[in-house]
């Protein structure tokens, strides 16, 4: 009986290699910023962002840290070598390094210059992946930094990106986008939220006529037990991984996300 255990376990691990299953594989996205004119950011959202007089006040208390910087340089140029070579030994490199990086980031507080740098990393990575820890860590400097530390313009090219008519929802707040959907017409899609004092958020659609998109948007890590439904309609939706809504969608749809149950 062991034996035939330890052969159906050799099996599994061969039919696992021969289908490319590896927790440290790349898997290019490679999704796209939009036009910062394409996004609307309302005030609730804007509270959390830095402003220009903020951030030449804050670089001339605090200069940057050099050690801190060749960290995120190296990083920087990594992420470079991996999306041309796509190596998936590059990859665990870098994931690791920033692993490594992100659980001590102490020494990034009241450093913008540095707290910058590390947010492009974080944008480049979750544009190029897809992966939801790099879009959590963005989430967590926008709403739980002690002052604001991100600008409205990486904000933008962050909130929401696109392959053609796969839109990903990276960051949950008031907002919206207006894109043209490649059948034609322009296609609107609203966050309307309190977060982060709630944990709920309504995507409302508005197009003059139906329109076919998958729709991605993101159940961060921390999430207990989230729900995102349409009407009695409910959609898989896991913490740490995007929720999928592949539809047509017409002008009034809503979608709610609750993000603990």
């Amino acid at each position: 009986m062991k034996q035939i255990r330890n052969w159906d376990i050799a099996v599994m691990i061969i039919i696992f290699t021969s289908c490319g299953i590896n927790p440290n594989r790349l898997n290019r996205i490679d999704s796209k910023s939009l036009s910062e004119k394409q996004i609307t950011l309302d005030g609730q959202i804007g509270k959390y962002l830095l402003t220009d007089s903020l951030r030449t006040e804050s670089e001339k208390k605090h200069p940057e840290s050099g050690e801190i910087n060749a960290k995120l340089d190296e990083m920087l140029v990594l992420e470079g070598q991996v999306r041309k070579s796509e190596s998936d030994i590059l990859w665990t490199s870098l994931t690791s390094k920033w692993e490594s990086f992100r659980n001590n980031t102490s020494g990034i507080e009241g450093k913008p210059e540095v707290i910058g740098k590390w947010a492009e990393l974080n944008v480049r990575l979750l544009k190029f992946s897809g992966e939801i820890r790099f879009a959590d860590v963005l989430e967590k400097l926008l709403y739980e930094s002690k002052s604001p530390v991100l600008s409205e313009k990486l904000l933008k090219s962050v909130i929401y990106t696109r392959i053609y008519d796969q839109v990903f929802v990276n960051i949950i707040g008031s907002s919206s986008i207006s894109y043209q959907h490649t059948t034609g017409g322009t296609v609107k899609l609203i966050q309307q939220t309190d977060y982060p004092e709630g944990n709920e958020m309504i995507l409302k659609c508005e197009c003059s006529d139906l329109r076919f998109m998958d729709v991605f948007i993101r159940i961060p890590s921390w999430a207990v037990h989230p729900s995102v439904t349409h009407g009695n309609v409910k959609y898989v939706a896991n913490p740490g991984e995007y929720c999928e809504i592949s539809r047509k969608w017409e002008n009034g749809d809503e979608i709610k996300v609750v993000l603990k149950n």
